[in-house]
Protein backbone atom coordinates (compact mmCIF):
# COMPACT_ATOMS: atom_id res chain seq x y z
CA UNK A 1 0.00 0.00 0.00
CA UNK A 2 2.78 2.43 0.93
CA UNK A 3 4.58 1.78 -2.35
CA UNK A 4 1.35 2.32 -4.29
CA UNK A 5 0.72 5.57 -2.43
CA UNK A 6 4.19 6.91 -3.13
CA UNK A 7 3.84 5.99 -6.81
CA UNK A 8 0.46 7.74 -6.95
CA UNK A 9 1.93 10.88 -5.38
CA UNK A 10 4.91 10.85 -7.76
CA UNK A 11 2.56 10.44 -10.70
CA UNK A 12 0.25 13.23 -9.53
CA UNK A 13 3.14 15.66 -9.08
CA UNK A 14 5.00 14.41 -12.14
CA UNK A 15 8.01 14.03 -9.87
CA UNK A 16 9.63 10.55 -9.93
CA UNK A 17 11.97 11.55 -7.11
CA UNK A 18 9.39 12.54 -4.50
CA UNK A 19 10.07 10.70 -1.23
CA UNK A 20 8.37 10.07 2.07
CA UNK A 21 10.25 11.71 4.92
CA UNK A 22 8.29 10.77 8.06
CA UNK A 23 5.00 9.52 9.42
CA UNK A 24 3.41 12.25 11.52
CA UNK A 25 0.32 10.50 12.87
CA UNK A 26 -2.30 7.85 12.28
CA UNK A 27 -5.82 9.03 11.63
CA UNK A 28 -8.60 8.37 14.14
CA UNK A 29 -9.59 4.69 14.35
CA UNK A 30 -6.89 3.72 11.83
CA UNK A 31 -8.57 5.49 8.90
CA UNK A 32 -5.23 6.35 7.33
CA UNK A 33 -2.22 8.53 8.06
CA UNK A 34 -0.67 11.95 7.80
CA UNK A 35 2.92 12.03 6.57
CA UNK A 36 5.57 14.49 5.40
CA UNK A 37 6.97 14.11 1.88
CA UNK A 38 9.60 15.97 -0.11
CA UNK A 39 9.41 16.87 -3.79
CA UNK A 40 12.63 17.94 -5.55
CA UNK A 41 10.51 19.26 -8.43
CA UNK A 42 8.50 21.52 -6.14
CA UNK A 43 11.61 22.27 -4.10
CA UNK A 44 9.78 21.82 -0.83
CA UNK A 45 8.26 19.42 1.64
CA UNK A 46 4.50 18.90 1.76
CA UNK A 47 1.91 17.01 3.77
CA UNK A 48 -0.10 14.05 2.49
CA UNK A 49 -3.26 13.13 4.38
CA UNK A 50 -4.08 9.64 3.13
CA UNK A 51 -7.54 8.23 3.89
CA UNK A 52 -8.09 4.50 3.57
CA UNK A 53 -10.76 3.23 5.99
CA UNK A 54 -10.13 -0.18 7.59
CA UNK A 55 -12.36 -3.17 6.97
CA UNK A 56 -13.25 -3.21 10.67
CA UNK A 57 -13.53 -0.02 12.70
CA UNK A 58 -12.46 -0.03 16.35
CA UNK A 59 -13.48 3.22 17.96
CA UNK A 60 -11.39 4.14 21.05
CA UNK A 61 -14.56 4.73 23.10
CA UNK A 62 -16.63 1.94 21.58
CA UNK A 63 -18.74 4.17 19.31
CA UNK A 64 -18.59 2.35 16.01
CA UNK A 65 -21.50 2.01 13.61
CA UNK A 66 -22.25 2.45 9.94
CA UNK A 67 -23.60 5.92 10.70
CA UNK A 68 -20.34 6.84 12.40
CA UNK A 69 -18.34 5.37 9.54
CA UNK A 70 -20.25 7.34 6.91
CA UNK A 71 -19.89 10.53 8.96
CA UNK A 72 -16.13 10.01 9.14
CA UNK A 73 -15.80 9.29 5.42
CA UNK A 74 -17.90 12.35 4.59
CA UNK A 75 -15.70 14.46 6.87
CA UNK A 76 -12.63 13.73 4.79
CA UNK A 77 -14.50 14.53 1.58
CA UNK A 78 -15.67 17.83 3.07
CA UNK A 79 -12.13 18.65 4.13
CA UNK A 80 -10.87 18.07 0.60
CA UNK A 81 -13.62 20.33 -0.76
CA UNK A 82 -12.64 23.05 1.72
CA UNK A 83 -9.01 22.99 0.62
CA UNK A 84 -9.90 22.91 -3.06
CA UNK A 85 -12.56 25.63 -3.05
CA UNK A 86 -12.20 27.78 0.09
CA UNK A 87 -8.65 27.71 1.47
CA UNK A 88 -7.49 30.09 -1.23
CA UNK A 89 -9.76 32.79 0.23
CA UNK A 90 -7.90 32.75 3.54
CA UNK A 91 -5.11 35.30 3.97
CA UNK A 92 -2.55 35.86 6.74
CA UNK A 93 -5.30 36.92 9.19
CA UNK A 94 -6.77 33.40 9.13
CA UNK A 95 -3.98 31.34 7.61
CA UNK A 96 -4.53 27.74 6.51
CA UNK A 97 -2.33 25.29 4.59
CA UNK A 98 -2.48 25.91 0.88
CA UNK A 99 -3.94 23.22 -1.36
CA UNK A 100 -1.50 21.30 -3.59
CA UNK A 101 -3.55 18.44 -4.97
CA UNK A 102 -6.11 15.68 -4.42
CA UNK A 103 -5.63 12.06 -5.49
CA UNK A 104 -8.84 10.06 -5.76
CA UNK A 105 -9.08 6.29 -6.01
CA UNK A 106 -11.59 5.49 -8.82
CA UNK A 107 -12.13 1.92 -7.65
CA UNK A 108 -12.25 2.86 -3.97
CA UNK A 109 -14.47 5.94 -3.52
CA UNK A 110 -13.81 6.12 0.22
CA UNK A 111 -10.06 6.49 -0.33
CA UNK A 112 -8.30 9.75 -1.11
CA UNK A 113 -4.99 11.53 -0.56
CA UNK A 114 -4.98 15.25 0.13
CA UNK A 115 -1.72 17.09 -0.60
CA UNK A 116 -1.18 20.42 1.13
CA UNK A 117 1.38 22.89 2.38
CA UNK A 118 3.74 21.80 5.15
CA UNK A 119 3.12 24.44 7.82
CA UNK A 120 6.30 23.51 9.64
CA UNK A 121 8.41 24.46 6.64
CA UNK A 122 6.46 27.74 6.47
CA UNK A 123 7.47 28.65 10.01
CA UNK A 124 4.48 27.36 11.98
CA UNK A 125 6.55 25.01 14.10
CA UNK A 126 4.85 25.22 17.51
CA UNK A 127 1.81 23.36 18.83
CA UNK A 128 0.98 24.29 22.41
CA UNK A 129 -0.66 22.21 25.10
CA UNK A 130 -0.92 25.23 27.40
CA UNK A 131 -1.35 28.84 26.36
CA UNK A 132 -0.80 32.33 27.69
CA UNK A 133 -3.20 35.23 27.28
CA UNK A 134 -1.53 36.45 24.08
CA UNK A 135 -1.88 33.08 22.39
CA UNK A 136 -5.56 32.78 23.29
CA UNK A 137 -6.15 36.20 21.73
CA UNK A 138 -4.16 35.24 18.63
CA UNK A 139 -6.47 32.28 18.00
CA UNK A 140 -9.58 34.33 18.76
CA UNK A 141 -8.41 36.86 16.18
CA UNK A 142 -7.93 34.00 13.68
CA UNK A 143 -11.47 32.79 14.36
CA UNK A 144 -12.91 36.30 14.03
CA UNK A 145 -11.26 36.88 10.67
CA UNK A 146 -12.20 33.42 9.42
CA UNK A 147 -15.83 33.94 10.42
CA UNK A 148 -15.83 37.45 8.98
CA UNK A 149 -14.44 36.27 5.67
CA UNK A 150 -17.15 33.67 5.05
CA UNK A 151 -20.30 35.51 6.12
CA UNK A 152 -22.78 35.65 3.23
CA UNK A 153 -20.71 33.18 1.18
CA UNK A 154 -22.23 30.07 -0.44
CA UNK A 155 -20.85 27.18 1.63
CA UNK A 156 -23.47 24.60 0.70
CA UNK A 157 -20.84 22.13 -0.55
CA UNK A 158 -19.57 21.70 3.02
CA UNK A 159 -21.35 20.40 6.14
CA UNK A 160 -24.88 21.86 6.50
CA UNK A 161 -23.99 22.37 10.17
CA UNK A 162 -20.39 22.91 11.19
CA UNK A 163 -18.95 20.90 14.14
CA UNK A 164 -18.76 17.19 14.81
CA UNK A 165 -21.27 17.15 17.68
CA UNK A 166 -24.45 18.55 16.17
CA UNK A 167 -27.63 16.75 17.07
CA UNK A 168 -28.75 15.36 13.70
CA UNK A 169 -25.57 13.26 13.34
CA UNK A 170 -25.33 12.23 17.00
CA UNK A 171 -28.55 10.34 17.62
CA UNK A 172 -26.84 7.34 19.22
CA UNK A 173 -25.13 9.58 21.76
CA UNK A 174 -28.41 11.44 22.32
CA UNK A 175 -30.20 8.16 23.03
CA UNK A 176 -27.50 7.27 25.56
CA UNK A 177 -28.08 10.48 27.59
CA UNK A 178 -29.81 10.24 30.92
CA UNK A 179 -33.29 11.70 30.91
CA UNK A 180 -33.49 15.30 32.07
CA UNK A 181 -34.04 18.95 31.16
CA UNK A 182 -31.13 19.16 28.72
CA UNK A 183 -32.27 16.09 26.83
CA UNK A 184 -35.84 17.42 26.68
CA UNK A 185 -34.60 20.76 25.35
CA UNK A 186 -31.91 19.46 22.98
CA UNK A 187 -33.98 20.02 19.83
CA UNK A 188 -34.93 23.54 20.91
CA UNK A 189 -31.28 24.43 21.57
CA UNK A 190 -30.21 22.91 18.25
CA UNK A 191 -32.93 24.89 16.44
CA UNK A 192 -31.89 28.18 18.04
CA UNK A 193 -28.31 27.74 16.87
CA UNK A 194 -29.06 26.48 13.37
CA UNK A 195 -31.78 29.01 12.57
CA UNK A 196 -29.99 32.14 13.69
CA UNK A 197 -30.13 34.99 11.17
CA UNK A 198 -26.36 35.35 10.86
CA UNK A 199 -24.50 32.21 9.80
CA UNK A 200 -20.92 31.81 8.67
CA UNK A 201 -18.36 29.10 8.06
CA UNK A 202 -17.17 27.33 11.20
CA UNK A 203 -13.88 25.55 11.59
CA UNK A 204 -15.90 22.91 13.43
CA UNK A 205 -13.09 21.44 15.55
CA UNK A 206 -11.32 24.56 16.79
CA UNK A 207 -9.43 22.99 19.69
CA UNK A 208 -6.00 24.24 20.71
CA UNK A 209 -4.27 21.19 19.19
CA UNK A 210 -5.48 22.23 15.72
CA UNK A 211 -3.60 25.55 15.76
CA UNK A 212 0.06 25.84 14.83
CA UNK A 213 2.05 28.88 16.00
CA UNK A 214 5.17 30.55 14.65
CA UNK A 215 7.96 32.01 16.78
CA UNK A 216 6.43 35.42 15.97
CA UNK A 217 3.11 34.29 17.49
CA UNK A 218 1.34 34.08 14.15
CA UNK A 219 -1.09 31.17 13.88
CA UNK A 220 -2.47 28.80 11.26
CA UNK A 221 -5.24 26.23 11.59
CA UNK A 222 -5.44 22.61 10.43
CA UNK A 223 -8.00 19.78 10.41
CA UNK A 224 -11.05 21.01 8.51
CA UNK A 225 -13.06 17.78 8.54
CA UNK A 226 -16.05 19.39 10.25
CA UNK A 227 -16.06 22.76 8.56
CA UNK A 228 -19.59 23.97 7.81
CA UNK A 229 -22.37 26.44 8.44
CA UNK A 230 -23.02 27.90 11.89
CA UNK A 231 -22.79 30.75 14.35
CA UNK A 232 -19.24 31.85 15.15
CA UNK A 233 -19.63 31.51 18.90
CA UNK A 234 -19.71 27.71 18.54
CA UNK A 235 -16.03 27.83 17.53
CA UNK A 236 -15.27 30.36 20.26
CA UNK A 237 -16.94 28.20 22.91
CA UNK A 238 -15.15 25.06 21.78
CA UNK A 239 -11.74 26.74 21.60
CA UNK A 240 -11.98 28.35 25.04
CA UNK A 241 -13.18 25.06 26.52
CA UNK A 242 -10.22 23.26 24.95
CA UNK A 243 -7.53 25.39 26.60
CA UNK A 244 -8.92 27.02 29.75
CA UNK A 245 -9.58 25.47 33.14
CA UNK A 246 -12.89 25.83 34.92
CA UNK A 247 -11.44 28.64 37.05
CA UNK A 248 -9.96 30.43 34.03
CA UNK A 249 -13.31 30.23 32.26
CA UNK A 250 -15.05 31.77 35.25
CA UNK A 251 -12.47 34.56 35.42
CA UNK A 252 -11.70 35.29 31.75
CA UNK A 253 -14.49 33.96 29.52
CA UNK A 254 -16.33 37.25 29.12
CA UNK A 255 -13.11 39.20 28.50
CA UNK A 256 -12.12 36.80 25.73
CA UNK A 257 -15.59 36.95 24.21
CA UNK A 258 -15.32 40.76 24.14
CA UNK A 259 -11.94 40.45 22.41
CA UNK A 260 -13.39 38.11 19.78
CA UNK A 261 -16.25 40.45 18.96
CA UNK A 262 -13.91 43.44 18.71
CA UNK A 263 -11.78 41.50 16.22
CA UNK A 264 -14.87 40.35 14.32
CA UNK A 265 -16.12 43.92 14.07
CA UNK A 266 -12.76 44.99 12.64
CA UNK A 267 -12.83 42.14 10.12
CA UNK A 268 -16.39 42.87 8.98
CA UNK A 269 -16.06 46.63 8.69
CA UNK A 270 -12.96 46.12 6.55
CA UNK A 271 -15.24 44.53 3.94
CA UNK A 272 -17.49 46.48 1.62
CA UNK A 273 -19.66 48.94 3.55
CA UNK A 274 -22.65 47.85 1.46
CA UNK A 275 -22.23 44.32 2.82
CA UNK A 276 -21.76 45.10 6.49
CA UNK A 277 -22.94 48.40 7.84
CA UNK A 278 -22.32 49.38 11.45
CA UNK A 279 -25.96 48.58 12.19
CA UNK A 280 -25.72 45.08 10.76
CA UNK A 281 -22.54 44.35 12.72
CA UNK A 282 -24.28 45.46 15.94
CA UNK A 283 -27.22 43.14 15.22
CA UNK A 284 -24.91 40.21 14.47
CA UNK A 285 -23.04 40.69 17.73
CA UNK A 286 -26.26 40.95 19.70
CA UNK A 287 -27.61 37.74 18.20
CA UNK A 288 -24.41 35.75 18.64
CA UNK A 289 -23.86 36.92 22.23
CA UNK A 290 -27.33 35.70 23.12
CA UNK A 291 -26.46 32.30 21.64
CA UNK A 292 -23.31 31.72 23.71
CA UNK A 293 -25.09 29.73 26.48
CA UNK A 294 -26.82 27.67 23.80
CA UNK A 295 -23.46 26.79 22.24
CA UNK A 296 -22.18 25.57 25.62
CA UNK A 297 -25.37 23.62 26.28
CA UNK A 298 -25.27 22.02 22.82
CA UNK A 299 -21.75 20.70 23.36
CA UNK A 300 -22.65 19.63 26.89
CA UNK A 301 -25.52 17.58 25.44
CA UNK A 302 -23.08 15.73 23.18
CA UNK A 303 -20.58 15.05 25.96
CA UNK A 304 -23.24 13.72 28.33
CA UNK A 305 -24.17 11.10 25.77
CA UNK A 306 -20.69 10.37 24.42
CA UNK A 307 -18.60 10.46 27.59
CA UNK A 308 -20.52 11.69 30.65
CA UNK A 309 -17.40 11.63 32.84
CA UNK A 310 -15.48 13.90 30.44
CA UNK A 311 -13.24 16.50 32.08
CA UNK A 312 -14.70 19.29 29.93
CA UNK A 313 -18.03 18.99 31.75
CA UNK A 314 -17.13 21.50 34.44
CA UNK A 315 -18.96 24.03 36.60
CA UNK A 316 -18.72 26.74 33.97
CA UNK A 317 -20.27 24.55 31.27
CA UNK A 318 -23.02 23.49 33.65
CA UNK A 319 -23.81 27.10 34.57
CA UNK A 320 -23.98 28.10 30.92
CA UNK A 321 -26.27 25.14 30.23
CA UNK A 322 -28.56 26.23 33.04
CA UNK A 323 -28.71 29.71 31.51
CA UNK A 324 -29.67 28.27 28.13
CA UNK A 325 -32.39 26.15 29.71
CA UNK A 326 -33.84 29.20 31.44
CA UNK A 327 -34.03 31.31 28.26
Amino acid sequence: MQTQLLLAIRDHLDDPHATKRELLQRLWSEYGEIARYYSPKLGMSFIAKHVSPPNEVHHPRGWHSDVGHQRKVRSYQVEAEFYQSFAGSCDETCYVPQFIGLIKEPNHPEQQTLLMEDLQSSGFTLVHTRVADAQVKTVLSWLAHFHGRFLNIDISSLWPVGSYWYLATRQAEFAAMEDGALKHNASRIDHRLNHARFQTLLHGDAKLANFCFSEQEQVAAVDFQYVGRGVGVKDVMYFLGSCLTDRQLLEKHDTYVDYYFAALKTALLARSSSEFSQDKVVKLEQEWRELIPFAWADFNRFLLGWSPEHVKINDFMVSQTERALSL
